[in-house]
């Protein structure tokens, strides 16, 4: 029997392994392996402690993603203990388009979770980010015909054009920067080679580094011109000189990128203690919001409380008048007010509902928009769920 496949025998025949790679790139291999392990594990150690700011929480989130990237390139570079190979597959442009993101994910960390600046302009830059994620999220579900989920990210995104158009610092920027930001096309407030800068990496190296990396990502021509012919071997999975020089570049840049974000992870979490978090069962805290509703005298018109603080969720109660208290739901640990309940001799009703936030039924089924508005117009009983951060409501007949 015959066959065109050629065996794994065949293949390995046919690849070439060449010699051994050079000390220097085998120190640049281990010197990324000993890093990611280093980072897993000040990750772990930080893992548990309720982030008391948002800085914090996307300070975990980068890191963590900094972290599945360098794991994914340290097991693709050749001669890798992290990937036991029978060809040891040469590759250096992929490891540039891995490197590429951790460079932006760097730099992503560096300016929502380093970089100071007032608060104003922290909000102002966490909302363009959020309304350029809204945006292309639009766009996604608009190429797949999902028109009811575009209409959502319509209204989101409105709703976060008001929110930076409410910012001070917003209003501050120069008027034609507003209008461009407010397409939410753009992420950021300056070019990335500014916040390269003020990380510590040089423009004119930054430069560099961003236009080779990126030449990789797509199939244009600097990523496969002078493949072949009379240029040095390259791209065709074997080893050779300018293999091993570019993947040893992604293998040390990946190294700064990963101890820097570390060091500044050090710092920002820095006397946080992992906390035990107890989770009050619902109905302590409806016991909780009937004592506040009861004591007028004891919770005076204005006044406030904790009923419940957890990593997911803090629920306040706050007395409006005499007779009525609202309940309000904020997210851990952005503090975007997610729910507001009215209680008292007004009645009880729902606003400021985020529904990406909550987990929405009604009469024990799925939400859409529509049935949610639907219901939002007439009488309807509710449960939360702060535990499942799930809203049941029931349209009352």
């Amino acid at each position: 029997m015959t066959t065109d496949t050629p065996s794994l025998d065949d293949l390995l025949d046919h690849a070439n392994l060449g010699k051994e790679p050079s000390d220097l790139y085998k120190e640049r291999v281990d010197a990324l392996d000993n890093v990611v392990r280093e980072c897993m594990h000040v990750s772990h150690g930080y893992g548990g402690i309720p982030a008391p700011t948002s800085r914090h929480f996307y300070a975990s989130v980068l890191f963590t993603s900094l972290i599945t990237k360098g794991v994914s390139l340290v097991s693709l570079a050749p001669h890798s203990p992290w990937a036991a190979k029978q060809i040891e597959h040469w590759d250096y442009a992929t490891a540039a388009v891995i490197t590429r993101t951790m460079l932006e994910a760097r730099l992503a960390y560096y300016y929502l979770c380093t970089d100071p600046c007032p608060e104003e302009e922290w909000q102002c830059r966490w909302n363009v980010f959020n309304l350029h994620d809204c945006t292309a999220r639009r766009r996604l579900f608009e190429a797949l015909g999902k028109m009811d989920e575009v209409a959502g990210f319509d209204k989101q995104a409105d709703e976060l054009r008001d929110r930076l158009r409410g910012n001070p610092f917003f209003n501050s920027l120069p008027g034609g920067q507003q209008k461009k930001l407010l397409n939410g096309q753009t992420a950021y407030l300056m070019p990335l080679e500014d916040i390269a800068e003020r990380a510590g990496i040089e423009k004119g190296t930054f430069r560099y580094l961003y236009v080779w990396l990126s030449s990789h990502v797509h199939s244009l021509p600097m990523s496969f011109y002078r493949m072949g012919g009379d240029h040095e071997a390259r791209g065709d999975g074997l080893p050779s000189p300018i293999e091993e020089t570019y993947t040893s570049l992604c293998l040390s840049l990946a190294c700064s990128l990963l101890v820097e974000t570390r060091d500044e992870l050090h710092v920002l979490f820095e006397g946080l203690a992992k906390q035990e978090v107890v989770q009050p069962d619902p109905q302590q805290v409806e016991e909780k919001i009937a004592e506040a509703l009861a004591n007028d005298d004891k919770f005076p018109v204005g006044a406030s409380m904790a009923v419940l603080q957890s990593d997911k969720i803090r629920i306040e109660v706050k007395r409006v008048d005499v007779e009525n208290i609202e309940i309000l739901y904020y997210h851990m640990p952005s503090n975007a007010l997610v729910l507001r309940r009215l209680d008292g001799e007004r009645g009880v009703g729902l606003t400021d509902l985020d529904p990406y936030f909550w987990t929405i039924e009604v009469d024990g089924m799925h939400v859409t928009e529509e049935l949610l508005e639907q219901v939002d117009k007439a009488p309807y009983a509710f449960k939360v769920d702060h535990i499942n951060l799930k809203l049941s409501l029931k349209a009352e007949r």
